[in-house]
């Protein structure tokens, strides 16, 4: 496996726990309504520490996350019902080199890119910015910089090399 394949799996195994805890959060929560400590406290599931690490979050670093306006309820289903069962998909097609993830994954890349666009949108320009912008793009900087990873292995110039073979072969 290349290195930059072990990269992607790494970071698709570290998205689905995001995606299962911390998402899941906002998927599940009431729509615009700002999600508070006794809407969630009897919750079994996330555990209490991922609960207590998402409030830490939105107070001091992303507010916006816990308005849980319409726009951000709908992107955050995404992550736990859509991306989950991807990252899983994407990380068995990465292992045994299946080459029908290629396009997937192109659109997984954009849809990625321009999610997290809009939350940096918030952060800089919305009613809820940023208590801390430097924090936030530590914490969601990497989600803009992987979609540019993914097309960059997937939409690979192996590609292109084996259309221009193919067409030599038949020439």
């Amino acid at each position: 496996m290349r290195s930059i394949d072990k990269l992607i799996v790494g970071t698709f195994l570290v998205f689905f726990l995001i995606a299962l805890t911390i998402d899941y959060i906002n998927a599940v929560a009431p729509m615009n309504k700002q999600i508070q400590d006794e809407d969630t406290s009897k919750w079994s599931w996330p555990p209490a520490f991922i609960l207590k690490l998402f409030y830490w979050w939105g107070h001091n670093v992303d507010p916006f996350l816990l308005t849980n306006e319409s726009i951000t309820k709908v992107l955050a289903v995404l992550s736990p019902f859509v991306f989950a069962p991807f990252y899983l998909v994407g990380i068995y097609a990465i292992c045994y080199k299946k080459q029908w993830i290629r396009m997937p994954m192109l659109l997984y890349a954009l849809v990625l890119f321009f999610d997290l666009g809009y939350f940096f949108y918030q952060a800089i320009f919305g009613l809820e910015k940023s208590n801390n912008l430097v924090l936030f793009t530590l914490g969601y900087g990497y989600y803009q910089v992987f979609p540019l990873i993914l097309i960059y292995r997937f939409w690979s110039k192996d590609v292109f090399e084996t259309k221009r073979l193919k067409r030599k072969k038949t020439n």
